[in-house]
């Protein structure tokens, strides 16, 4: 559509159309500066642009004044144009000009602003203008009303982030902390990037806080991962089963942490003259909703709960992780139950898993059941749980710390509480755990169920003095040397990890004799989702333990000598671990240690670089 236009001075006078941003101009050219044209605008305003840029220049020339321009903007006004014909094919400027006789410079920048003023009929790609088909043009409309509804997303986007304290509505709410959390997380969303950085670079992680998209406790780290933290959705009831409750359901008992409200496992035990009847319950979410159900697709948006020093961020909405679901004392609740005989001596007899439902009498904590341990009660369970550990014969030795320190944050105070995973009752669970998930590794097996296996991956050296194991998920069952198991999968906390709900409505379905909710295609492809959420939850949890490790220090350790052990040096900072918690924090330290251990005196934080400043002691 380029024509040859006048060069040098003689281009002056000359009313020329071209592009800038995105948006066509009419303007005259009104000097010569350099290489470029001064080209004055309606509004009056002059712009610089390069001669290239021109794509329809006037024959005629006019002296470069206000009113030349006004008088030529006026003559097109009074323009009548023929019923155009264009081609499907496509046809340049020239060529629809010529087709449709239309000469001199009014009517051919009539034309020009004609067919660029109704592009839901004609539509340009490169030099060639196409008229639209029926379908092309009601396409056209359909995503211009798109982009119009997008856009007036956008505005109030704007409108809510330089207010955040109104109200927004519902819906608005949900589809941005849905896109803020996307953007956070790395994903393209261009035209809400713009807008947010154009409003005055708004930070999306400040804004998701003030939509509510936040813990109790601000953690930047959490906000600033882009990981769900609120419930968006608000009716969750729609679709859920009712799960049947036996008449008398069987008397059990959960144990878990102090402070725990989402129960998804319980214990029963029954003996009489041949020995023991032991019950290993789980919580039946496959009894509630199937994969299509909003919960389900939920918990695979998020993949586990989350726990944070801030707080717990939750698999499940809390109305049914800490309630509906949740094993709680006095409820009669659905579960898949692994029942296992054992004689006196606590040899294994036989076992079999069943739908059933069980009433919780109580909810203990692992302090109680370790203050009572000796009781006549608790013994059985105890000596199970020995013989348990003894039969499997675990390849590795657990050679882990006894003690772990959980950092836990509050409005009034930090602290760190002491975990004993070495405690009586800790052990028995972890046994009774064990044995329900190498069961149900055996019985999808046996019944040939796809299902995800939690293998390990074992590398050694050339001499094999060390080894590095990692897990991984796979369809195919592998030997677990630290289970000592033929196969492994995880079953017990559905609740909280989409992977166990997600085997157990795999074996609920088998036990229907319904078609599998997955096949073994579908969890192949579900994996690298598992993995990418999972490595994404454990760098989140990393960062926000080590920010609140230095709000800890800040708040109680500045000018205090402390202990810490030499990890790494990575460029020109120290990777230390703080004793006696084994939280590693980097530290820019004013001297070489000379020993792995050594004491150190925080001076100042840089927050920036997610480090303490410190002086060496010795």
């Amino acid at each position: 559509m380029k024509q040859q236009i006048p060069t040098g001075q003689e281009a002056v006078g000359h009313t020329v159309a071209f592009y800038d941003q995105g948006s066509l101009h009419l303007g005259l050219v009104a000097a010569l500066e350099a290489e470029n044209y001064n080209i004055l605008l309606l509004d009056k305003q002059y712009r610089i642009i390069n001669p290239s840029r021109i794509i329809l220049c006037s024959k005629a020339c006019y002296p470069p004044l206000e009113q030349s321009l006004a008088d030529f903007v006026h003559q097109l006004q009074l323009q009548e144009l023929p019923e155009l014909t264009v081609s499907t094919e496509g046809q340049s400027f020239e060529d629809i000009a010529q087709a449709n006789r239309i000469t001199g410079d009014f009517q051919l920048f009539a034309l020009l602003l004609f067919l660029k003023d109704n592009p839901q009929i004609y539509l340009q790609k490169h030099d060639l203008y196409y008229r639209r088909t029926p379908e092309s043009e009601a396409k056209y409309l359909r995503d211009m009303k798109k982009q119009e509804v997008r856009q007036q997303y956008l505005d109030a986007v704007i409108r809510l982030a330089h207010h955040p304290e109104q109200s927004p509505d519902p819906g608005l709410r949900a589809d941005l902390l849905l896109d803020l959390r996307l953007l956070l997380q790395g994903e393209r969303i261009d035209d809400l990037a713009k807008a947010l950085k154009n409003a005055g670079n708004i930070n999306p992680a400040w804004l998701r806080k003030a939509l509510g998209d936040t813990l109790s406790l601000p953690d930047p780290p959490m906000l600033e991962s882009g990981l769900p933290i609120a419930f968006i959705k608000e009716d969750w009831a729609t679709g859920l089963r009712t799960p049947h409750i036996a008449t008398k359901p069987i008397t059990a008992f959960c144990i878990d942490d102090e402070g725990s409200r989402d129960f998804d496992d319980a214990l029963s035990l029954e003996k009489d003259e041949e020995g023991y009847l032991l019950g290993i319950h789980v919580s039946n979410l496959a009894d509630y909703f199937d994969r299509n159900h909003a919960l389900f697709l939920e918990a695979k948006a998020r993949i586990s709960s989350l726990y944070l020093p801030s707080g717990i961020v939750p698999m499940l909405p809390p109305l049914y992780s800490e309630r509906m679901f949740s094993l709680n004392a006095n409820q009669d609740k659905a579960v898949l139950s692994l029942f296992v005989r054992f004689d006196t001596n606590y040899n294994m007899l036989e076992s079999n898993i069943e739908m059933t439902s069980i009433r919780v009498m109580k909810n203990y904590s692992y302090r109680d059941v370790d203050r009572a341990m000796q009781h006549d009660a608790w013994q059985p369970l105890f000596r199970i749980a020995d013989a348990l550990n003894t039969q499997r014969e675990p390849v590795e030795k657990n050679d882990a710390q006894r003690y772990i320190y959980n950092l836990v944050a509050d409005a009034q105070e930090l602290q760190f509480k002491r975990i004993d995973l070495f405690s009586p009752s800790r052990r028995m669970i972890e046994e009774m755990m064990i044995l329900y998930n190498r069961f149900l590794a055996d019985f999808t097996i046996k019944h040939n169920i796809p299902v995800l296996y939690r293998n390990i991956k074992q590398i050694y050296d050339e001499e094999k003095q060390w080894q590095i194991s990692t897990a991984y998920l796979s369809t195919e069952a592998g030997f677990h040397p630290g289970i000592g198991a033929e196969a492994y999968l995880h079953v017990t906390s559905p609740i909280r990890r989409f992977v166990d709900l997600v085997n157990q409505m795999q074996v609920v379905g088998f036990l229907r004799k319904e078609v599998p909710a997955f096949t073994t295609d579908d969890l192949d492809q579900l994996i690298p989702v598992i993995d990418k959420r999972l490595l994404l939850l454990r760098e989140t949890a990393q960062r926000s333990e080590r920010y609140w490790v230095l709000k800890y220090v800040e708040r109680y350790l500045l000018h205090t000598p402390m202990e810490g052990c030499l990890k790494a040096v990575i460029n020109g900072k120290y990777r230390v671990e703080l004793l006696p918690w084994s939280k590693q924090v980097f530290v820019a330290l004013d001297a070489i240690p000379q020993n792995d251990i050594f004491t150190f005196a925080v001076y100042d934080i840089d927050w920036d670089k997610m480090l303490l400043k410190a002086d060496l002691i010795c």
